[in-house]
């Protein structure tokens, strides 16, 4: 069989010191058979090898690290069943654990995985390891290899690496926990690479059609040179980019340690592969945050149940803040788009009503509750926030400092250093008052009254006083104009409350409206659009949810609508000028 060759060794070791013993003795080899797709189901064997217990406990997670909500992956499974020398009498503990009576050193799990079909068809099969691969519970810290049967003609992506010095089929990790963080494409797609930075990037690209794919290597090339320069280069020599463009409505990604998974739109991007560029950042920076720079509840993993963060405006609004910054200083974006887009921002926090009622960290701590809304989106606020302490520590500093520094200092204290003492290759998680520490120690001012205001407080932020401060005008004003009354987040729904009228209409969170009316909504015309609708009269509305559509026939409403415009200061000081010229990247 064809398949992708795979490149020089780089075991990812585990994400920080294992809190189950090592048992060095102990390895488990998976294959995983996908060579009749048309069945929707993959079958999966674990060969556990060098075992010495009486009785073995294996579990699936039942979340994705990333994710942040429970998937319940056990769902999914289909006859599970053990043997050694013969059939063992495998017992369920719960739902996701199953209890075997090992009674040998060789032991063999074997289960079937049923397969969503946007996954799994003719041409591919795309999976995340949370969702397909069982760990023996109290030995995660041992090393997990596996091969794949596939159909003929069927390549293989996947950010994990072939044991060194062996011509094998098998590709692995030295423990669970970087074992399952590394998404796998096979199937038919077309590959890419390039060498940046003393790495070499791969790009794996499954698509509905033709793609510019000159267009795409230059787009990621243009973001990881920016991006290695913040941090003096990648932590890896390899990194794959995985890549779905299909027909769906909006998109998404999911960060992991040398790879990315990012699916979108084909028409989308087909229009201009650019558009792909934010969300392609965005999952880019999480290599260093999340990945690496993590609270400590981030890691090691607890894939039994719920792992709550009060973080998560760092992990996810800060990485977009930094993500989308990126693209201006990279030349992706112009100084009047990314400035558009900050203003864009800002109008989406201050258009929430929540923003007075729920801190930022509850928000995120709440976020597994699917009920509890609405809330302030932390993705939106911590963008917002982190843009605010950018800007305000560049002009404390007359421009020597930045949040750039902060990052830089995260990285340096909490994995750098750890790994260098035996911590593991990424080091240890931050303390719960780590973020807050960094940015005085930084600094050089104490920010304990901005995080009590805003991060841990609900009060109004200083958008203008920070703003004008550093060299840029902004004009915000409020008017009641025509309004859905949807809680949209782009063209997206980002929640709907229980009982509310959006749930009787049938409309779901994730849905995407593609149609008012007649006429087609992206997220830059959506609002211009909603604000010329008739108040009080009935439109029809139309969502995309996966491969299908639905309509809705819809009141529309009014609200107060906050509006946004952003530009430079007409006659700035040398040291806003100066502050500018760094923030930008120029």
């Amino acid at each position: 069989m064809k398949r992708i060759a795979l490149l020089a060794f780089l075991f990812l070791a585990s994400p920080v010191p294992a809190q189950d013993s090592a048992e060095p003795r102990l390895r488990v080899l998976f294959d995983v058979d996908v060579r009749k797709p048309e069945t929707g189901q993959v079958h999966v064997v674990m060969r556990i090898h060098g075992n010495v217990a009486e009785t073995l406990d294996v579990s699936i997670p039942v979340w994705n690290p990333g994710s942040y909500r429970l998937q319940n992956h056990f769902r999914n499974l289909r006859n599970v069943r053990a043997h050694g020398s013969g059939p063992l009498e495998i017992r369920s503990l719960d739902e996701a654990t199953w209890r075997i009576p090992a009674g040998g050193k060789e032991v063999t799990v074997e289960y079937d995985v049923i397969v969503a079909k946007d996954r799994l068809d003719a041409d591919h099969f795309f999976f995340e390891g949370p969702s397909l691969y069982f760990y023996i519970v109290g030995h995660k810290n041992v090393p997990h290899l596996v091969r794949f049967l596939r159909p003929e003609g069927w390549n293989v992506a996947t950010g994990l690496e072939a044991p060194e010095g062996k011509d094998t089929e098998y590709v692995g990790a030295l423990d669970y926990d970087t074992f399952i963080d590394a998404p796998t494409e096979l199937g038919k797609f077309e590959l890419l690479s390039f060498e940046q930075d003393g790495a070499r990037y791969e790009i794996a690209a499954h698509s509905l059609g033709k793609i510019d794919g000159e267009g795409l290597v230059q787009m990621c090339r243009k973001i990881v040179r920016e991006q290695n320069a913040m941090f003096g280069g990648p932590p890896f020599k390899r990194f794959v980019f995985l890549f779905h463009f299909r027909n769906m409505a909006g998109g998404g990604g999911l960060e992991h340690l040398n790879s990315t998974n990012i699916a979108l739109s084909y028409n989308y991007i087909k229009a201009n592969i650019w558009n792909a560029a934010s969300i392609t950042s965005h999952e880019y920076f999480h290599l260093w945050n999340v990945k690496r720079i993590r609270p400590k509840e981030l890691g090691p993993f607890d894939y039994t149940g719920i792992v709550r963060s009060r973080h998560l405006w760092l992990c996810e609004g800060v990485t977009s803040y930094f993500g989308d910054r990126a693209l201006v200083r990279a030349g992706i974006w112009n100084e009047k788009q990314y400035f558009d887009h900050l203003a864009d921002e800002i109008v989406s926090h201050n258009n929430n009503p929540d923003r007075k009622v729920t801190t930022v960290e509850r928000a995120a701590e709440r976020v597994w509750d699917r009920q509890d809304w609405p809330r302030v989106d932390y993705y939106n606020k911590g963008e917002c926030l982190g843009l605010l302490l950018d800007l305000r520590i560049r002009t404390l500093t007359g421009g020597e400092k930045s949040f750039d520094d902060v990052m830089r200092y995260l990285y340096d204290t909490y994995v750098v250093k750890p790994a260098k003492a035996g911590a593991g290759p990424i080091g240890i998680g931050f303390e719960q008052n780590g973020i807050l520490k960094a940015i005085n120690a930084v600094s050089g001012h104490d920010f304990t009254d901005f995080y009590k205001k805003y991060v841990q407080g609900v009060e109004e932020l200083p958008f203008e006083e920070f703003l004008k401060a550093a060299g840029l005008d902004i004009k915000l004003t409020v008017s009641r104009t025509p309004d859905l009354r949807i809680p949209l987040r782009g063209t997206a729904v980002a929640h709907v409350a229980e009982g509310s009228e959006v749930e009787s209409a049938g409309i779901r969170p994730g849905d995407r409206l593609v149609k008012i009316g007649d006429a087609e909504v992206k997220r830059e015309t959506l609002r211009p659009t909603i604000e010329k609708l008739p108040a009080g009269e009935k439109v029809v509305l139309t969502f995309g949810r996966g491969e299908e559509s639905y309509t809705v026939h819809w009141k529309v409403g009014t609200s107060d609508r906050w509006r946004c415009s952003l530009e430079r200061t007409p006659n700035p000081t040398e040291t806003q000028r100066t502050i500018l010229a760094r923030w930008l990247g120029k």
